[in-house]
């Protein structure tokens, strides 16, 4: 069962060229500072916090941790920054940010209802309820909805939440990959989380491992 809990999560500096960003950049990269601005002297925020327990799934399986953190992006509700941070086989990197919007977890929750017809995917509060809700709310609802779909390894073979957890690619693009279109995968040089407070705890949890 994943953890979830509300924790003051620290440099998270507000870039106030937010505002006008496309968030969905096609090119694979983006500034963290968007993120957080790594200043050790910034004001704490609010953010959601997850310890997830994944299931290993091989024959011969090793610890599993993965750590998800939603955090607000500026005062903007409809921009939230996703970092994960994991040791499981299946994701290509062990520590990966994005920006998403708010709409974006829904498009992600349809088309794992389509491509998975078989699996009951995790619900989320309908959009107008969920839209008009607090910001802390609407994080720790959208948090403990990637948590049930990164709980369900099935979905683990699914290229549209991988592009969607670690990439920048727009919600179009991912949508072209799945039609066939295109055939993008998660980059080997993405926008890392590299605060160093934020390596620092990865590290305590996970170990030395994440680095190498």
């Amino acid at each position: 069962m994943p953890l979830l809990g509300v924790r003051s999560l620290d440099s998270l500096g507000r870039s106030d060229s937010m505002s006008s960003l496309d968030v969905s950049t096609d090119s694979g990269h983006l500034d963290d500072s968007l993120c957080s601005s790594g200043s050790e002297d910034a004001l704490e925020e609010a953010g959601v916090y997850l310890n997830i327990d994944i299931e290993d799934g091989r024959i011969s399986p090793v610890e599993s941790r993965t750590i998800l953190i939603l955090e607000p992006v500026d005062d903007s509700k409809d921009l939230i920054c996703i970092r994960l941070s994991t040791n499981h086989h299946s994701f290509s990197l062990k520590r990966s940010v994005t920006i998403r919007t708010f709409n974006s977890f829904y498009y992600l929750q349809e088309t794992l209802k389509l491509l998975h017809p078989y699996i009951s995917v995790p619900s989320l509060p309908p959009k107008p309820l969920l839209m008009f809700s607090s910001q802390q709310q609407k994080l720790q609802k959208l948090a403990k909805f990637l948590s049930s779909v990164l709980s369900e390894l099935q979905y683990h073979s699914n290229k549209a939440l991988h592009l969607f957890l670690q990439t920048t690619l727009s919600l179009e693009r991912i949508q072209l990959n799945l039609d066939g279109v295109r055939d993008d995968d998660v980059p080997k040089n993405p926008l890392e989380d590299r605060r160093s407070n934020s390596k620092n705890g990865f590290n305590m949890i996970f170990g030395e491992s994440l680095n190498s």
